[in-house]
This record gives C-alpha cells, sequence and structure tokens, in this order.
C-alpha cells in the first residue's frame, strides 16, 4: 500500500517549510500568488489529501453545527433540513444531523453527542415534552451553556438562549378567522394537543377567534401528526355532519387526510366543506383542490436560528408573522 503522501513531503519537493507549505494550501495572503500555485500543483502531483479533521484538531473546532429534529416524516422537517443545511454550507461549515423521532432519550443522546464532538453550534427543534430541565441538565454549565444554542420552530418556557419562532397563536386565529369569514359555524380543530408549543399555541389561537366572535367553541379533536389521523378523524365527523363543515387542521399533513377523506366520503371541499392547514408545505398547492394555508416562513426562521446561535449577544427577535395563503379549500358559503 502506498504510504500517505502528507505536508512533509511537499515541503521537500517544493524546498519550503512544512509550516509555509500548510499555510499556503489554506490560501494564507501572506504568500505570493505564484507560490502557493507552486505549492498547490505540488500537492496534486502527489496525490496528497488535505485531512479536515487534523486541520479542525489543530485549530481546537471541529467546524460542525449540529442540528436536531423530530420525524424526517414528516414533510415538514424535511424543509427545515434543506434550509438548515444551505444555511450552514454557505457559511463554510458542516452539519452533524441528529432525529429524535420525538423522542426525549433520543434527543438527550444527540445533545451529548454533539457536546463531545465539540461542535460549534446546535440549533435544536426540540422533541415532544422537552423541559427547560431537560435541556439545561445536559446543555448548560453553571450559568451559561456548554455550547451556543439556539432552539428553533417550537419553544421551551423558562429555558435561557434564543428562540426562534412564528406567532402560533396568531397562526391558529388566522386559522379560524378564514373560517369564520367564509361562513362557517360548525368548526372543528384537528390535531394537535399540549406536547408542543406550536400545538397548544396554534390550538388556543383558534378556539380564542371563534369563542371571541361569538359563536360555539369548536370540536377539539387532538391526535397525532399524520395523513393517517387526519383521514381517519374527518371520516368519522363526516358520517354525522351533513350540512356544512370546517375543518381547521394543525398541520398541512393532518389536512391532506382531511382533504383525501371528503373526497371519499362524496363531499366537494370548498362548496360547503372547508378545510385550512398550516405550515404551507410545498406539496399541497398541488393538492385537489389547492389548500388554504397559514405560511410559516421557514427559510427566516432557520436563517435567524443560525445566526442567533453563532452570534455573540445576537437580540432576540420577536415571534415572526404567520400570512394566510387563500386556496381552493376554503369555501365561501
Amino acid at each position: 500500500m502506498r504510504a500517505r503522501v502528507t505536508l512533509k513531503d511537499i515541503a521537500r519537493e517544493t524546498g519550503l517549510s512544512v509550516s509555509s507549505v500548510s499555510l499556503a494550501l489554506r490560501g494564507d495572503t501572506r504568500f505570493p500568488a505564484d507560490t502557493i500555485a507552486r505549492i498547490r500543483t505540488a500537492a496534486t502531483s502527489l496525490g496528497y489529501v488535505y485531512n479536515q479533521a487534523a486541520a479542525d484538531l489543530r485549530m481546537s473546532r471541529t467546524n460542525q453545527v449540529a442540528v436536531c429534529l423530530g420525524d424526517l416524516t414528516n414533510p415538514i422537517f424535511n424543509d427545515m433540513l434543506l434550509e438548515a443545511e444551505t444555511e450552514i454550507e454557505s457559511r463554510g461549515k458542516r452539519l452533524l444531523l441528529g432525529i429524535t423521532r420525538e423522542n426525549r432519550a433520543r434527543q438527550a443522546d444527540f445533545l451529548h453527542q454533539a457536546l463531545q464532538v465539540g461542535c460549534e453550534a446546535l440549533l435544536l427543534c426540540p422533541a415532544y415534552g422537552t423541559t427547560c430541565t431537560d435541556l439545561d441538565a445536559i446543555l448548560r454549565v453553571g450559568d451559561t451553556l456548554a455550547i451556543s444554542t439556539a432552539l428553533f420552530f417550537r419553544s421551551v418556557e423558562g429555558f435561557d438562549a434564543p428562540q426562534i419562532v412564528m406567532d402560533e397563536v396568531r397562526s391558529g386565529r388566522l386559522s379560524a378567522r378564514a373560517a369564520i369569514d367564509a361562513g362557517h359555524r360548525n368548526l372543528h380543530w384537528i390535531g394537535g394537543g399540549r406536547q408542543t408549543s406550536a400545538a397548544f399555541q396554534r390550538q388556543s389561537g383558534a378556539v380564542a377567534e371563534i369563542v371571541e366572535a361569538g359563536l360555539a367553541p369548536p370540536g377539539l379533536h387532538p391526535g397525532p401528526t399524520s395523513r393517517a389521523y387526519g383521514f381517519a378523524k374527518a371520516t368519522e365527523l363526516l358520517a354525522t355532519h351533513r350540512g356544512e363543515i370546517a375543518f381547521l387542521c394543525f398541520s398541512d399533513l393532518i389536512a391532506m387526510g382531511v382533504l383525501a377523506a371528503c373526497h371519499a366520503a362524496g363531499r366537494r371541499v370548498g362548496h360547503d366543506v372547508s378545510v385550512v392547514g398550516c405550515d404551507d408545505m410545498d406539496e399541497v398547492r398541488y393538492a385537489i383542490p389547492p389548500l388554504t394555508t397559514i405560511r410559516i416562513d421557514l427559510k427566516h426562521i432557520v436563517a435567524t436560528a443560525m445566526q442567533a446561535a453563532t452570534t455573540p449577544d445576537f437580540p432576540r427577535p420577536e415571534a415572526f408573522e404567520p400570512v394566510l395563503i387563500q386556496r381552493e379549500s376554503l369555501c365561501s358559503l
């Protein structure tokens, strides 16, 4: 087996010191351009492969940013991952990915891993049921965090770190208001619950908007964030409600299941049945009919979380404003 080419081999080939070769290969501007070119040419001809891990160790850093997400079977987390990957790569960093599957034990294991490998920063979308105590026990050393951290998409009450989120109460209010303005009086909230800040706040916003409009509180049907749950719950409700009805869904994923249930029951969405989602995933504009939803600006959330996690004394922003995107799944009675 051929011996690995090292900086010493390049130094010997070019007649320069090892330190000069190392600096020049990293593009140190103190060296003339022709010298850098000569060193890089020698490195290529000798078959030198740059050892990024060793370089990071010499500089006492890993150049990695840890990103911890929920369940990738939910397309919203794939969208988050793409945004995070783009943002991290634009900064010349590498991504260390953790998937919790909404399990706090898996989340804890990943946080310990991020600390052990020496990640520069952590972007965390907290798993279901995460508390301040869970995070402090792993991430806090005395009065400071062991790793620069920003939470995003979901918040954790009492955790002292930047938390980059949408105004989820407003999201719920926008969803309910759209259905009320369309003429609906028989409203049902499907999905969510109290295990995450987004779920609790969206539901509470919708209920408040409906009650303040002088209407009866909506039917509340908490459950998992899945197409299957949306389909099953809407099928059940449609079997006993033959008149107008509006389904306000915690997420687009649930709403897609509701649309399928309406089709299976022979109900025409956009006529006497309305379906409203939340998140504005890419696929929902191609649903039949296209889904009315609440747009959540993931790109802005992830970019701001990255800034917050890598910038000392970053000012904590207000919650971002959601936007109603009206499409054909919302009827006008």
